[in-house]
């Protein structure tokens, strides 16, 4: 870095200055909520690695902090990321009360510690221009992508079935605005990643800025929104009727197990569509997990606040309604039997279970009839 290249600012310095410490001490807040605190201690760890990415912008450009001898490079930077990034996943998880660490966790941690080995590098050998850390940030950034979209995919797998839960109407628009900002951050650092070098440097400069900017204010928007409105956000948490409570009294199924399957499962419903087969038994589905029948019943009671029935029914309405509102035509007992039905009439009193109509009235609704008149689809 040449000396023209210390140009940040110096309000911007006063402002990224303050913005770090406010989270620091947001972290702190957060750290010691009494509610969620798993929940809140994931956000408190997020809140603290925007709050030192945000102070190390100002390092990089603080010319006395840069040729420091304990200055660890742009690699610092991916550290923070890639850590946040884990940290984003964790609390994703714990919103919808799953076990916040995946399985094989530690393989999550990978790439933040490879951009550690580079920042220790960087330290105890002799310097460089850094160029070659830039390069290998691409691996950073597409770790931090990855993670933003498997973190989408949990939020869509697991909102169809928060409407169970307490506050969980209100969880997911929280998490629905998270995620919003995350995939915003990701595409403003793919922009200015992509631009750097092509660029003059004033220019690249002012993106960085732009980016760390936009993750000050969305940042503690968030964190500020879970503080204000704790209860409001929290985890989605199911209410188990009393007597599945008895029922499940003197089960060996664990906590840490129950959410496994649980996440199994709605995975597998989501990607595989196994509940359109006619005849679907509860037995079929245990088959597809791998584990015992009453396993099964137990989470889907416990976990999702359903039985089996109505499990199944309520995916293949949610089919049904997807078909229809793209234009399907079919008769009702086609569509019943393309959506796992064996007849119009279970196919008839589910969908109007689950929408309030039926799917004539629907079919009406959509085009713009009174549900009241019939549609002729028989």
């Amino acid at each position: 870095m040449t000396d023209a290249m210390f140009i940040l600012p110096g309000f911007f310095k006063v402002l990224f200055l303050m913005a770090g410490l406010q989270g620091i001490i947001l972290t702190v807040v957060l750290w010691r909520q009494r509610t969620n605190q798993v929940k809140n201690h994931l956000l408190a760890w997020l809140v603290l690695m925007f709050s030192a990415a945000v102070l190390f912008f100002i390092a990089t450009y603080e010319k006395s902090l840069y040729f420091h001898p304990a200055y660890p490079g742009v690699a610092a930077g991916w550290i923070l990321g890639t850590a946040g990034a884990n940290f984003l996943l964790m609390y994703v998880r714990a919103s919808f009360g799953l076990e916040p660490r995946p399985r094989l966790y530690w393989l999550y941690w990978i790439p933040t510690l490879f951009f550690t080995i580079l920042a220790i590098m960087h330290i105890a050998l002799p310097r460089t221009d850094g160029e070659y850390v830039s390069e290998l940030g691409r691996l950073g950034l597409i770790y931090i992508v990855v993670i933003t979209c498997v973190c989408y995919y949990k939020f869509r797998t697991y909102s169809k079935w928060g409407s169970s839960g307490v506050y969980s109407a209100k969880t997911i628009q929280y998490l629905r605005w998270v995620l919003l900002f995350f995939a915003t951050y990701s595409v403003m650092q793919i922009i200015s990643f992509v631009l750097w070098p092509l660029v003059p440097f004033e220019v690249s400069l002012y993106l960085s800025v732009i980016v760390k900017l936009l993750t000050t204010v969305g940042i503690y928007a968030i964190a500020y929104l879970n503080v204000q409105h704790a209860q409001q956000v929290a985890p989605v948490t199911l209410t188990v009727p009393a007597e599945q409570v008895e029922k499940y009294r003197f089960s060996s199924l664990d906590e840490s197990k129950a959410l496994a399957v649980r996440e199994q499962l709605l995975a597998l419903v989501s990607t595989e569509k196994v509940y359109l087969q006619r005849d679907f038994k509860i037995k079929d589905l245990a088959d597809r997990l791998n584990i015992p029948v009453h396993t099964l019943s137990q989470v889907l009671n416990e976990r999702l606040g359903v039985g089996f029935s109505d499990f199944v029914n309520k995916l293949r309405v949610e089919e049904a309604v997807r078909l229809l509102a793209a234009g399907d035509d079919s008769k009702i007992e086609s569509l019943a039997l393309d959506t796992g039905f064996n007849n119009k009439v279970s196919f008839n009193k589910a969908f109007k279970k689950f929408t309030g109509v039926t799917p004539s009235q629907y079919k009406n609704k959509l085009l713009g009839l009174p549900v009241d008149v019939d549609a002729r689809l028989n």
